[in-house]
């Protein structure tokens, strides 16, 4: 599935794009280009990933701020060479916006964020 999201990089530059919806995904990835033309600046971190076309590979890590159904939060992005269009992570980026796929209706629905019990 495809949603409407907005992209903020360190320079105040915004992008607007139609983001492929990856539940398997860790984190959101985009484009290098992108990150460029955004000034979404690379932490200087790198993050091992393993792809869907099997391979293993090391990304660069940024952090940039996404604006999703009127929301914005502050998430980490890999930036690739290798992506040509952004995708959104299930893990990090729509469970820190309280977000879900919903599989009959295909669409993003709101579940809330969860936060684990903390006893003294």
């Amino acid at each position: 599935m495809y949603v409407d999201i907005e992209l903020i990089g360190g320079k105040g530059g915004i992008g607007k794009f139609r983001a492929l919806v990856d539940t398997g995904a860790t984190y959101t990835v985009i484009p290098k280009r992108t990150a460029e033309e955004l000034g979404i600046a690379s932490t200087g971190r790198r993050v091992s990933v393993v792809t869907a076309r099997g391979g293993e590979t090391t990304l660069e890590e940024g952090v940039a701020v996404i604006r999703l159904m009127g929301e914005e939060r502050t998430n980490v992005v890999l930036i690739s060479d290798e992506v040509e269009q952004v995708l959104i992570g299930g893990v990090t980026t729509l469970e820190t916006f309280g977000l879900r796929v919903d599989s009959t209706t295909g669409k993003l629905e709101r579940t809330g964020v969860l936060l684990l019990a903390l006893h003294q």
